[in-house]
């Protein structure tokens, strides 16, 4: 009986190591119990064993109720910090800084010993950054060589990675070493004996992974830790491509703002030209000739109505793409009609084109009024 509760007390310090390493208790020690438990209740079914073994079995089923309370205070516990780091990554300025500050989130609010990001680029994938903790036997150094000298892998036909990527789905490598699907250089670099992985995916693709072992410390990587990587990976992904999408929207912004500035300043240098070197207005068009879907001003002489609107839709700054959505026409025949009107305007760039527009509209209202 000396056995019993031998195991018992070493299975309840497992506990406790894993609670300081905010991780789960391992299998090993759950499936211990669980053998324990069903011996007990074999020896005590068929009256072959001693007074001892009921408060053995209670013993034994007290710790069972213990594990299942700490799992559920980790799972707490981690949710709330995993959320919480990806707060934290939501107020920095870019996707790069997001990028590189996701291990070292990830690694504080999991408790793991390091964590890599990659990137998956076609039929490769890059390791790009590892963060490693206090409790790591390998620091970052050799990496960082590692990443530093471009290593581009190829996503093989067996490799793990290969399967995040075609089925998005996170996996637990047990014995790197052995397990044929590992590549065996990085697991040399990294030295990580077993550890997890999840792909790091938006609405269209897979576009990189997170790996994370726990190196040194007592407790093994769990199907809970796979769990929580594959948590923050979920909201990592969304986080990412929000990031990148804000910086194509400031991109935008600031080339369309140049696009005005390059209009405001055409405008400049035709203030002093005289007006008799663009087309005329027609003499004969009238307020009803012009479009008035969209509320143009009198159409410049030779211009079609169709591209007098496709004119008027390129002096708000729209793009060819939006301008055929907007007329129901193809991207082609808006090209089209955008060349057509800057040869009849006599001039070379769409911003001309603008600036002579506007030009046109305002000598009209002037007319008008």
């Amino acid at each position: 009986m000396m056995t019993v509760h031998g195991s018992i007390a070493a299975v309840r310090r497992a506990r406790l190591d894993a609670l300081r390493d905010s991780a789960f208790l391992g299998p090993d020690e759950r499936r211990c119990l669980e053998e324990l438990h069903a011996d007990l209740r074999a020896a005590i079914g068929s009256g072959s064993g001693s007074g001892d073994q009921l408060p053995l079995l209670a013993a034994v089923a007290g710790e069972q109720r213990a594990i299942a309370t700490a799992d559920l205070t980790i799972r707490r516990t981690l949710d709330q910090r995993i959320s919480t780091a990806l707060d934290q990554l939501k107020t920095l300025p870019s996707s790069g800084e997001v990028s590189r500050r996701a291990p070292a989130e990830l690694r504080e609010a999991c408790g793991f010993t390091r964590v890599m990001i990659s990137s998956a680029q076609g039929s490769r994938w890059l390791p790009d950054t590892i963060r490693a903790g206090s409790q790591s036997v390998i620091g970052s150094d050799e990496f960082e060589r590692f990443a530093q000298d471009g290593n581009e892998i190829p996503l093989a036909r067996m490799m793990l990675e290969t399967e995040m990527v075609r089925r998005r789905v996170p996996v637990m490598v047990e014995n790197a070493e052995t397990d044929p699907r590992t590549y065996k250089p990085l697991i040399r670099v990294t030295g990580s004996d077993s550890y997890i992985a999840a792909p790091i995916a938006t609405n269209r693709r897979v576009i990189g992974f997170l790996h994370a072992d726990r190196q040194g410390q007592a407790t093994p990587v769990t199907s809970g830790d796979l769990d929580s990587l594959t948590r923050f990976a979920s909201g990592f992904g969304i986080l990412f491509e929000c990031a990148v999408l804000r910086e194509r929207l400031e991109g935008q912004s600031a080339r369309a703002a140049d696009l005005f500035a390059e209009t405001d300043d055409a405008l400049r240098a035709l203030a002093g030209s005289p007006l008799d070197t663009f087309p005329e207005p027609e003499e004969s068009a009238s307020p009803a000739d012009s479009p008035g879907r969209h509320g143009a001003a009198a159409r410049p002489a030779r211009l079609t109505e169709r591209e007098q609107e496709v004119l008027t839709l390129l002096s708000t700054g729209a793009s060819n793409r939006a301008i055929a959505q907007e007329l129901v026409l193809s991207p082609d025949t808006v090209k089209s009609h955008v060349t057509n009107v800057m040869r009849k305007l006599k001039v070379s760039s769409r911003s001309a084109a603008v600036a002579t527009y506007l030009q046109l509209r305002a000598t009209a209202e002037e007319r008008e009024s």
